[in-house]
């Protein structure tokens, strides 16, 4: 009888590290999380990373792991180009790793990785043509083409955060002028309130005084619940900006579905509604109908789950 094999997943984020080992069959047979620390430095992380991994794949056969990070990626080499988080430039994470590892090492963009793990396993599963947008403290993105991952030619596609929206917007951290995730990523929506409330009046004020903390992404989220104009017009104003970038993909490249993941579509179905109805105003007519919009299954483990998944290749019936 073969041996049965298993895959370690990895997704490195701003602030967590989460590494799970995973079957063949996309069970999490175990995970566990830490702390980045990335202002120790990618010496010390690295170190770190390898021996969570081979104390969670101590005793199993491993056929390979898969590790998803932020920022711009070169997959053939493994190199973190450049991560802004922590300004790390031009890091070979897949060498680091293969100098504390056996097994094969494959380093993917973290929203490339959690579209695959979508498109496999959470709420892509079953379409040929899939667009993943994740929503969090930025905006990223990934693309599926008849059941590939297409990172384009320079490994760079998916930057949906960046696409601009309006040039006469607000500055992006990037650099740019109205880019999607200068309306729309949970700092950006932040922040609007932060302004607003400087000179009008807004419910939000008063949750900032009761829970003793500055306003945040959640409050403003809570505010618009209740019906509370200045957050109402906020998280319109990012609906409609995220809509009308989903329009322009769905012209683009006619998905089968697009997915939407990270910690702001936790926000509510009232969030996806409006979405879902800007989508629709911008897109052309003969293109109703011939997509969908899905909130994530997978969220936290998607990243992790797809960068694992990518090690292994697809079957005819997946």
């Amino acid at each position: 009888m073969k041996q049965r094999e298993y895959l370690v997943g990895v997704d490195i984020g701003g602030t967590k590290i989460a590494v799970g080992l995973l079957s063949e069959g996309g069970k999490i047979i175990k995970e566990t999380r830490m702390d980045t620390r990335g202002e120790d430095g990618p010496e010390v992380v690295v170190k770190r990373l390898a021996e969570s991994i081979n104390s969670i794949s101590a005793g199993y056969e491993i056929k390979g792991v898969g590790v998803g990070v932020p920022g711009t990626v070169d997959m053939e080499s493994g190199t973190i180009k450049y991560w802004s988080t922590y300004n790390w430039e031009n890091i070979p994470l897949k060498t680091m790793l293969n100098e504390y590892l056996k097994e094969k090492v494959n380093v993917v963009n973290d929203a490339s990785a959690a579209s695959w793990g979508e498109f496999t396993c959470g709420a892509g599963r079953n379409t040929n043509n899939m667009v993943f947008m994740t929503i969090s403290t930025g905006i990223g993105g990934g693309i599926i083409l008849e059941r590939k991952l297409y990172v384009g030619s320079s490994m760079l596609a998916g930057e949906i955060g960046h696409v601009v929206v309006n040039p006469n917007g607000p500055k992006c951290n990037c650099g740019n002028y109205g880019c999607l995730e200068a309306y729309a990523s949970g700092v950006s929506i932040q922040r609007f309130a932060v302004e607003a409330v400087k000179d009008r009046s807004s419910i939000l004020l008063d949750m900032e005084k009761q829970e003793g903390r500055p306003i945040d992404t959640k409050m403003v989220f809570a505010a618009y619940e209740a019906g509370d104009s200045v957050a109402g017009q906020i998280i319109e104003q990012a609906a409609g900006y995220i809509g009308l970038s989903l329009a322009n993909i769905i012209h683009t490249l006619s998905p089968d579905r697009i997915v939407l993941g990270g910690g702001v579509m936790k926000s509510g179905s009232s969030f996806m509604k409006k979405i879902v109805e800007a989508t629709q105003q911008y897109v052309f007519p003969s293109y109703q109908k011939t997509y969908e919009i899905r909130c994530s299954e997978l969220f936290e483990d998607a990243a992790m789950i797809g960068a694992a998944y990518l090690l292994k290749p697809l079957s005819k019936s997946e």
